[in-house]
Formats: C-alpha cells, structure tokens, sequence
C-alpha cells in the first residue's frame, strides 16, 4: 500500500503512546475521592428538589406524576455524563480538586465514552466495590477498573 493510499490515524490507541508531563498523577486516589465525594453531595442536593418537584406535581395531578420520580436516576447519569463530556472534561468535583478526565492517549472524551465510562464504574462498583478500589494502587497511572475498560484516565490539569 503506499503512503498516499494509507489512512493515517486509524491505529489503534495505546496505553504508552503519550507521554504525561511529571506529576501528572501525584495525589491523583486522594482528588478522585475527595471530588467523588462533592459531586455526591452536589448529586444529593438535585435529587432532593426533584424528588420534591416531582412529589408536589404528584400531588397537584392527583398522582398522575409520581412515576416521573422514577427518573431520578438518571440525573445521576446525566449529571456525570454531561460533565465529563463537555469542554471542561470534569465534574464540578473534579474542577474543585484540579483534575480532568482524557483519554489515554490525551484527548478529551466525548459524551459516549463519558457514558461510558459512568456505566462502567456504576457496574463495576456494584459488582465488586473493593477491586475497583484497590485497582489503582496498583499502577503508575492510578487508573481505576472502568478506566481500563473504557480508555480513560484522569490527571490533574496543571501538573503538581
């Protein structure tokens, strides 16, 4: 095939093919958790008032809208899902503590591998929280199990 006929950019991603600036992963278990923890809250305070919006439409319809309550979860998707897609590649949490979500070869994620990743961290939690929490002590990137499996990882925007 020659170089003219070649599509250029279509091989595979890889791992080790970008090279992250030192400290670029220093301190990057304590952020995750520490902003997985705020945008809980933050998560805790919007499903309140929806839960409340939806219970006064219910009782305002005579009950007509109480199943809508049932959509509550996917605010939780919808919440990371448009963060981690968006231009800031974070959640309010992760801009408060100084890290973003890329791609592993640098990238910003678009919205489907954001969702992606959100499903696949919800899955793997609920299946086994500990593996997912002891996953990444166990390599330089300190990525998580759902990193692995969707080609993300999260670094600090400015490294430290």
């Amino acid at each position: 095939m020659s170089d003219e006929n070649s599509l250029v950019g279509l091989e595979p991603a890889r791992s080790g093919g970008y090279d992250w600036p030192r400290g670029t992963f220093d301190g990057i278990i304590a952020a995750r958790a520490l902003a997985y923890i705020a945008d809980l809250l933050v998560l805790l305070v919007i499903i309140t008032a929806a839960i409340i919006v939806f219970g006064i439409l219910g009782i305002l319809t005579f009950g007509l809208l109480w199943p809508g309550a049932a959509l509550t979860p996917l605010i939780t998707l919808a919440y990371f899902v448009l963060s981690l897609g968006g231009p800031n590649s974070a959640t309010p949490g992760m801009r408060w503590q100084g890290i973003e979500l890329r791609t592993w070869d640098g990238r910003r994620p678009g919205y489907l591998q954001a969702a992606l990743q959100t499903i696949l961290f919800y899955i793997t939690v609920g299946i086994s929280w500990a593996v997912v929490l002891i996953v990444p002590f166990f390599n330089e990137r300190r990525r998580g199990l759902h990193d692995f499996l969707c080609g993300t990882v999260v670094v600090h925007r400015e490294p430290v």
